[in-house]
């Protein structure tokens, strides 16, 4: 395990600050580029290494500050599981190392990874809400690769991708979006059926194919082709808004009325689990930590902050534990070392 590598890491796209915080946890812009000529699922290894070099080397040129540069195949499991659920590599990437790359900023706001569906995904990444400052982020490192690199463009397509949904604009923009009090009103599922007519899709905690976990979305827009970036942003911006404002509304009627002494027994029984707890499957904990989260983010006194929160929500991962202990560990190993890392940050917090 590369274990000096990996805990350097600072995640500041997980901080509890930024717009809108105590609903969305954090805003991803991404980018899709390619070289011209077949795109990565059609190359065979030599080009792949090939194309990982160059953008190696092209990446070093744009000046990244203290850039963390991963090879995959270098990689052990444990670690490209922990790249994915730091949201730094996608499970397609982890699963198929070979001649694929990712490049981390020493704060984790400003990823790329090499040969995934396309030869290049750049995405900067925020705490809140905060659109349109990390497509200005990841929009001015896309003009710096561009000033080395050739990237594949038609006048008439746009960018042109693997997936046609990423087509034209080549820009993917999500918000990890904490829907605690939709999911206990049972409005939730509405809400999210109707975001295909604003051309927004719904995703799990890691993104396309991954499960909805401590009632946390990724909402994104659908494709990127057929509208500007502005207009995306723009679509995605008032989606967000619009469903942050119904959460709130939610977290509103829960603290009012009978059902204020049902939300308060849910959160203190979840604080009260986290802080005695002997063994805490990773579900488990994740739907605990959510419950103390939205008590933290109403304003009720606890002990405990939502940056405490944030990061246990990140640090009782799989391979985050596994990392920590230097080894793989037994699922009842994890499940005591989860238990206990929780008890000892949330009386440190």
């Amino acid at each position: 395990m590369q274990l000096h590598n990996m805990l350097r890491f600072k995640t500041a796209w997980a901080e509890a600050s930024g717009p809108q915080h105590a609903v969305v946890m954090s805003t991803r812009v991404r980018l899709a580029r390619n070289l011209r000529g077949p795109f990565p699922g059609h190359n065979g290894p030599q080009t792949l290494k090939k194309t990982l070099d160059h953008a190696f080397y092209a990446v070093k040129l744009t000046g990244i500050k203290n850039a963390a540069f991963f090879k995959m195949s270098d990689l052990d499991k444990t670690d490209r599981e922990f790249l994915v659920e730091r949201h730094l590599a996608s499970p397609l990437l982890a699963a198929l190392p070979n001649s694929r790359g990712v490049i981390v900023s020493d704060d984790e706001t400003l990823v790329v990874m090499v040969n995934e569906e396309d030869h290049f995904r750049l995405a900067a990444l925020l705490p809140g809400q905060q659109l349109r400052a990390a497509h200005a982020s990841v929009d001015r490192f896309d003009d710096r690769l561009s000033e080395v690199l050739d990237f594949a463009f038609r006048d008439d397509l746009g960018y042109l991708t693997a997936c046609p949904t990423n087509l034209g604009t080549g820009l993917r923009a999500s918000c990890l979006v904490h829907l605690p009090g939709l999911t206990m009103t049972g409005d939730v599922g509405k809400l999210l059926d109707s975001l295909g007519r604003a051309g927004l899709i719904a995703r799990g905690l890691h993104g396309e194919g991954t499960r909805v976990i401590g009632d946390f979305f990724q909402l994104s827009n659908a494709t990127g082709f057929g509208r500007t970036e502005g207009e995306i942003l723009a679509a995605l911006e008032k989606s967000v808004g619009a469903i942050t404002a119904r959460e709130n509304e939610a977290r509103e009627a829960l603290s009012a009325g009978a059902s204020k002494i049902r939300l308060e027994d849910e959160v203190h029984r979840a604080l009260a689990l986290l802080g005695a707890a002997r063994l805490l499957p990773f579900e488990e904990c994740q739907q605990h930590l959510s419950r103390l989260r939205l008590g933290l983010a109403m304003g009720w006194k606890l002990p405990a902050d939502l940056s405490v929160v944030n990061e246990l929500t990140l640090s009782t991962q799989p391979a985050h534990l596994d990392l920590l202990a230097q080894k793989e560990l037994s699922p009842l190993d994890r499940n005591a070392l989860r238990a206990a890392l929780v008890r000892r940050r949330l009386k440190a917090g």
